[in-house]
């Protein structure tokens, strides 16, 4: 059933007086129609947002941090960062039943398109890929999260199991495009162009007022927050109990697969986040540089274009975790890796952001 939310109908709303008849009425216009209604029959009026509500958030005050750690994964360098400006962070990595009740809403607006086992954008004209429901993913698993019924024209899950695992197979553009029907959803500006080169607010995330992903220096900030810690955990060496990732031991994953979010304890635990380390890669809004520098930096935003792909973190269930090597643990707060912004894959899914408006 189609539904008119608050600002539709506030903006289409339309009263006039008919001579004739000495009465008022008012008329609703949606989709190029218009429905009349006598006011002095009318009881009462409910304005109300059907669209499913976005994922749980945390508040991540503003503040200071030592971004890098000397030893992580393009993290090596340094330096002292200040972000100026609260943010709203998913709890939780955006799960599947998240972004299929959202791309279902999308796909029914036409915002998107259904190509073979792909799903397209079609907003300002994009194309590319933002969901790949192939039914095998990498080779590590039957079947795919989401798939496509033509003769309803839905998104369904394969199966209810997977509705709070974190959503896999979706490229950065999915992530953000996610994050740009939320926007719409909430009569909000969005984030993101869809053309060229998919800046972030003209280049500034930070002052967007819709939902996006976390920049970089973000990420980390909450991960290590508030004590500069080296895992989201702490800096203690942690067996499979912390989270799902590759042992250090033997290199074999603590579960083979995703699990659903929340089934650790939270970490860090001072802000209730969970999956912060392992679970799956998370994209970020930047594009990987390797080499950040020593020199300290306020609200950092990365380039505005790049070629090593974009940043991901945290790690996934296939990552290696421990002391032995943690040139190559991932899971570290300060450790970095990137991906093609148009690939999915199933290790890698993300967590939504909002800045905190004054």
């Amino acid at each position: 059933m189609r539904r008119l939310t608050a600002l539709a109908m506030l903006t289409a709303i339309a009263v006039v007086a008919v001579a004739a008849q000495a009465e008022w009425k008012m008329g609703v216009y949606h989709d190029g129609h218009v429905t009349e209604y006598i006011l002095s029959e009318v009881d009462s009026f409910t304005f109300y947002n059907d669209s499913p509500p976005p994922p749980p958030m945390v508040t991540v005050p503003a503040g200071s941090f030592v971004m890098g750690d000397g030893t992580a994964y393009n993290g090596v360098d340094e330096r002292e960062i200040t972000l100026t400006r609260g943010f709203l962070l998913g709890q939780h990595e955006v799960t599947v039943e998240e972004y299929r009740l959202v791309l279902q809403w999308a796909f029914e607006k036409g915002y998107v398109t259904v190509d073979g086992d792909r799903v397209r954008d079609t907003l300002d004209g994009s194309t590319v890929s933002l969901l790949d429901m192939d039914d095998d993913p990498g080779g590590h698993h039957e079947d795919p999260q989401i798939y496509f019924d033509s003769t309803p024209d839905s998104f369904k899950l394969t199966s209810p199991a997977v509705a709070d695992h974190p959503v896999m197979m979706v490229s950065w553009f999915g992530a953000a495009r996610y994050c740009d029907w939320l926007s719409l959803q909430q009569a909000l500006p969005r984030a993101y162009e869809h053309t060229g080169d998919w800046l972030c607010n003209g280049g500034d995330p930070y002052g967007a007022e819709g939902f996006r992903l976390p920049t970089d220096a973000e990420w980390e900030y909450a991960a290590q927050y508030d004590d500069e810690r080296t895992h989201p955990w702490g800096n203690d060496i942690v067996d499979c109990s912390a989270g799902n990732f590759s042992r250090q031991t033997d290199w074999y994953p603590c579960i083979g697969w995703t699990t659903p979010v929340g089934s650790y304890a939270d970490a860090p635990a001072a802000l209730g986040l969970s999956d912060m380390g392992g679970n799956v890669n998370e994209w970020c809004n930047d594009w990987l540089v390797p080499d950040l520098g020593t020199e300290p930096d306020v609200d950092p935003t990365g380039p505005t274009s790049g070629t090593e792909g974009r940043v991901r973190r945290g790690g996934c269930w296939f990552t290696y975790y421990g002391f032995t090597y943690p040139e190559i643990d991932i899971t570290r707060c300060a450790a970095r890796d990137s991906e093609i912004s148009g690939l999915g894959d199933p290790y890698t899914g993300f967590r939504i952001v909002r800045t905190v408006q004054p």
